[in-house]
C-alpha cells in the first residue's frame, strides 16, 4: 500500500484540495500552482459547506486534521478488501442467510430483518457491504479520503488477496480444485 501511496499515486487528501480551493475562492490563487477544476469550484456541495461553516476549507472530523501521507490507497479499504476476499474463499458466498436480524435503535437487542430483500441476503453480499462500510465509514465520513479512494482500495485489497491465494496454492503437492 505504501508503495502505491508514495511512488505511484501521491494523491492529495480532500483537506489539501480544500486549501487550494480556499486560496482560489479568497483571491489568493497566485499563492498556489494548482488550479482546482471548475466542477469543484462551482459545486453545490462546496457552496453548502461554505454557507454552513463560513469557510472554503473542508470540515474535518479530527481536530488535528488529516494524516500527512497521500490519500490513495486507503489502508482500511486495502485491508478490508483483502480480508473479505479471504473470507469469500472459505465460505459459500451464494449461501442465503436464513433468519437475518438487525439491532434495535438502542442497540441492546436483535430483531428480525423484514426488508424487501429478506430472502436474498447472501454471504458475499453481506461481506461486500461490510468491506464498504469499514472503508467508507473510516475515511469518507471523517473527510480524510475521497470516495474513489475507498472503492478502488477495496479492489486493490482483493487483488492482493487473490495473488496471495494463487501463490499459496502453488506450494501444495496436490492439485488445487480452486480457480
Amino acid at each position: 500500500m505504501w508503495y502505491q501511496k508514495w511512488f505511484v499515486h501521491l494523491r492529495p487528501r480532500p483537506e489539501a484540495t480544500g486549501g487550494q480551493v480556499h486560496l482560489v475562492k479568497t483571491g489568493q490563487g497566485a499563492n498556489t500552482n494548482v488550479q482546482p477544476s471548475k466542477v469543484i469550484l462551482n459545486s453545490v456541495g462546496l457552496q453548502q459547506s461554505f454557507k454552513r461553516y463560513g469557510t472554503w476549507l473542508l470540515s474535518q472530523a479530527f481536530p488535528e486534521g488529516s494524516p500527512t501521507h497521500p490519500s490513495y490507497p486507503t489502508g482500511h479499504g486495502g485491508v478490508g478488501g483483502a480480508c473479505i476476499t479471504l473470507l469469500k474463499f472459505f465460505f459459500d458466498g451464494n449461501f442465503v442467510l436464513p433468519n437475518p436480524t438487525v439491532p434495535t435503535s438502542d442497540g441492546l437487542q436483535l430483531v428480525s430483518y423484514n426488508g424487501s430483500d429478506r430472502g436474498q441476503l447472501t454471504v458475499n453480499g453481506e461481506l461486500n457491504k461490510l468491506g464498504h462500510n469499514i472503508s467508507f465509514g473510516h475515511g469518507i465520513h471523517a473527510g480524510i479520503h475521497w470516495r474513489s479512494d475507498t472503492d478502488t482500495s477495496l479492489v486493490l485489497g482483493e487483488a492482493v488477496a487473490l495473488g496471495y491465494l494463487r501463490d499459496r496454492a502453488k506450494t501444495y503437492n496436490e492439485p488445487s480444485p480452486y480457480t
